[in-house]
């Protein structure tokens, strides 16, 4: 069988072909439109021929231009260079002139001192023949050098410079020596207005260490005259007979006034005719007369007042208290007076102190002028040069009184004066610890106002040395004492505790005190036996605690307030290290805070507790299952929260006037706990129905109602649980318990578990939807 298959191609082939002349004419369009286009720009390239023929005419003259320009500037340069080489050479010939100028003008001035100074000595003009002298040492070694013709017109005039030179030389050392004796004789004939003349002339010589030496020997003598006249004043026991505590305080005193007056009168002469720095200078000679006297004051009163015989007696008992505990100890009373003195003696050396450093420093009327006119012009350097000299003053002023006798005789004094102050501190709470009472209806101890009293009064007087690291060593001294001693005596009428209430145990403290009674004869009172004092120790014992807690902030107030008044000077250093010792003060607060409040919670646990127990304990005799008529007659006379109110009531009131405010606060709020935490026990004992429910939210109210009106709002916080045990114990349904646990906004302190146990009290509800709750 053949198959043949027949394919026309023919609509294919026309539709192409129609195609083929559709692209052949839009070919043809273009051509057409390419050809116009030509026609239309045939000229172009004509003018473009034209503008390029244009522009490199153009070039061709900026390239001449530029030429021409180049060589002007290549001239130019020439010349400036060929006119400031004339201008430095000129530059250079006129500093030359100008030397030459200054040769000459010291040449003149070197013959004018030649002959001026030889006048002014016959004339007995030695001020003149100084400024004569002061000129030729202030010129320049060069005039000696000058040229041969000078040498040869000054040998045919008959002075020639190297006789000059040798004159004033001569006449320098024969002035020299001249202003010496005559102000040595000055000082023998006590003829102060000579002494002034002649200091004068010293820096006018280049000798201001000569003259500051010979005045400073000068006010030596004088300090020792008035220093001597107070020590034989101090030796023959003072003046005035009230003030033979603080009989060497004074004379320190006298003597670091005296040497202040003479640094105020003569300080404005050094620095006018010396300089400013050189006030330094003679302070140092001084200060050694000042070591000199007070080391005949401190000696004299460390031995009169036998200073460090008490100090190492203090030291051997405090080192070995237990060996020596059987001899006779120093009275802490004797010492009050001489701790005084020596923090007096230490304060007036410190104010002396300061008032060298101000004075060195040039805190004074003239220096800030000047120093305010200079900075105006030249603000940033002066301003430098100014501080790095005072710095460098200061520095070395520091350093000549930390190395002074004085500085190390304060620091010596200082140091025993730590010891004996602590010493005083320890003795005096412990007197008052042995002599405590409670006075009349007084919720506190005497011991409390006491032992404050004393540690006040020793930061106190260790702030009048003037000394940060004192004050900071008495401070923590101090801390350390109210934090051992003195909480330990307090805490031990908490540590006995409290006597435990009861019924079986008032029945064994009766039967005991009646033994008592019997064993030494006489009748049984209601307040016999030690129960009643063991309960009196414990609530003193806690009121002292609490009160403490505002004494402390009192103290640290009170010392702030010192602080700020008396230690204006302080660095960086200073300033942390008294922070952190004052810091130590709010620990302690803290610290005798947490001790009040366990106290608190150790007197609910004993008297509290036991018959908040028992009042709670009636709850399970009152049926929670009541029909309509037993609820009737419930909300008419409810047979438990009544009583139970009543009966809590008149044992809060009991404490009420037993403590001090913020115990009785903290009574409260453990009593409020600890009542919210006995009757959910109870609750949790008992069954109930819807009505129940109802009652118990009723009795939950009221005594929410009776705690917030003796305790504040803030009680209501510890009855959150049993607020929410009695919502669960009120819902209709079990779904609606679930429904209230999981959209209430408040946070739930029951656990899921919680919450299907207390469901499960309810009576009403069915126990396989309970056990089922999804939470």
């Amino acid at each position: 069988m053949s198959l043949e298959l027949e394919i026309d191609f023919s609509a294919r082939i026309a539709e192409l072909q129609k195609q083929l002349t559709l692209k052949r004419q839009e070919e043809k369009e273009m051509d057409e439109k390419i050809a116009a286009i030509l026609r239309k720009n045939a000229d172009m390239p004509r003018s473009l021929n034209l503008a390029v023929a244009r522009i490199k005419s153009r070039l061709t003259l900026t390239e001449s231009d530029s030429s021409q320009l180049g060589s002007s500037l290549q001239l130019t340069s020439v010349l400036a260079e060929n006119v400031s080489g004339k201008v430095r050479d000129l530059d250079v010939a006129k500093t030359r002139v100008v030397e030459c100028l200054q040769r000459v003008d010291d040449l003149l001035d070197l013959r004018l001192c030649t002959e001026g100074v030889q006048a002014a000595l016959l004339n007995e003009d030695y001020e003149q023949a100084a400024q004569h002298i002061h000129r030729f040492l202030a010129l320049d070694n060069a005039v000696f050098q000058m040229g041969e013709q000078w040498e040869k017109e000054s040998k045919a005039s008959g002075h020639t410079m190297k006789h000059s030179y040798e004159v004033l030389r001569q006449a320098e050392k024969d002035l020299k020596t001249l202003v010496e004796q005559k102000f040595d004789e000055a000082v023998k004939d006590g003829d102060v207005a000579s002494m002034e003349r002649f200091f004068k002339i010293f820096p006018l010589l280049n000798q201001h260490e000569v003259g500051l030496e010979r005045f400073g020997r000068y006010l030596c003598t004088k300090i020792a005259d008035f220093a001597d006249t107070n020590y034989q004043s101090m030796v023959a026991g003072g003046g005035d007979a009230k003030r033979n505590n603080v009989l060497y305080a004074d004379t320190l005193t006298l003597l670091f006034e005296g040497i202040a007056r003479i640094v105020e009168i003569h300080q404005p002469l050094v620095e006018l005719y010396y300089g400013q720095d050189k006030m330094l200078i003679l302070i140092k000679h001084l200060q050694g007369e000042c070591d000199v006297q007070t080391e005949k004051i401190v000696n004299v009163f460390i031995k009169n007042r036998q200073y460090e015989g008490k100090a190492k007696l203090i030291d051997t008992y405090a080192r070995q208290a237990t060996k020596y505990a059987n001899l006779e100890k120093l009275d802490a009373l004797e010492l009050d007076v001489l701790l005084s003195e020596v923090t007096l003696m230490h304060t007036r050396a410190e104010l002396y102190m300061r008032f060298l450093r101000r004075r060195v420093a040039g805190e004074n009327a003239k220096e800030r002028d000047g120093s305010a006119h200079q900075a105006q012009h030249h603000p940033a350097a002066v301003t430098a040069q100014i501080a790095d000299a005072k710095a460098d003053r200061q520095k070395r002023l520091d350093q000549l009184l930390n190395e002074s006798k004085l500085g190390r005789r304060m620091q010596e004094l200082l140091g025993q004066y730590i010891m004996m102050e602590q010493y005083f501190m320890s003795e005096s709470v412990k007197k008052a610890v042995a002599m405590d009472v409670r006075e009349g209806n007084s919720l506190t101890s005497s011991m409390l106002d006491d032992i404050f009293f004393i540690v006040r009064k020793c930061v106190r007087r260790s702030l009048s040395s003037s000394s940060i690291d004192c004050v900071c060593a008495m401070l923590n001294n101090g801390v350390a004492m109210l934090e051992t001693d003195f909480f330990v005596a307090l805490n031990q009428g908490i540590k006995s505790g409290y006597p435990a209430t009861g019924a079986l145990a008032e029945a064994y403290q009766t039967a005991a005190a009646a033994y008592q009674v019997i064993q030494h004869g006489g009748k049984m009172s209601a307040e016999s036996g030690p129960t009643e004092k063991q309960r009196e120790e414990f609530l003193t014992a806690l009121n002292n605690l609490r009160a403490a807690c505002e004494c402390i902030k009192t103290l640290k107030e009170s010392l702030s307030s010192d602080f700020a008044k008396h230690l204006t000077q302080q660095n960086e250093v200073q300033k942390a290290k008294l922070e952190h010792a004052h810091g130590q003060l709010d620990e302690l607060s803290v610290r005798f805070e947490s001790a009040a409040k366990h106290g608190v919670e150790a007197l609910v646990t004993a008297a509290v507790k036991t018959r908040l127990r028992a009042a709670v304990e009636p709850f399970l005799d009152v049926t929670h299952t009541p029909n309509e008529s037993e609820f009737a007659d419930l909300e008419a006379n409810d047979p438990f929260m009544d009583g139970f109110v009543a009966a809590l009531d008149k044992l809060i009131a009991s404490f009420e006037h037993l403590l001090v405010q913020a115990n009785y606060q903290d009574l409260l709020a453990v009593v409020c706990s600890e009542t919210a935490r006995q009757l959910e026990k109870v609750v949790g004992k008992a069954v109930f129905n819807r009505l129940g429910g109802l009652q118990l939210d009723k009795e939950l109210r009221q005594l929410t109602g009776y705690l917030t009106s003796v305790g504040g709002w803030t009680v209501r916080e510890k009855c959150a649980r049993l607020t929410q045990i009695t919502s669960l114990l009120n819902v209709e349904t079990v779904d609606e318990a679930a429904d209230f646990y999981q959209q209430s906004a408040v946070t739930w302190r029951l656990t899921p578990s919680e919450v299907r146990k207390f469901l499960a009290l309810r009576v009403d509800l069915a126990a396989d939807d309970i056990r089922n709750l999804k939470l």
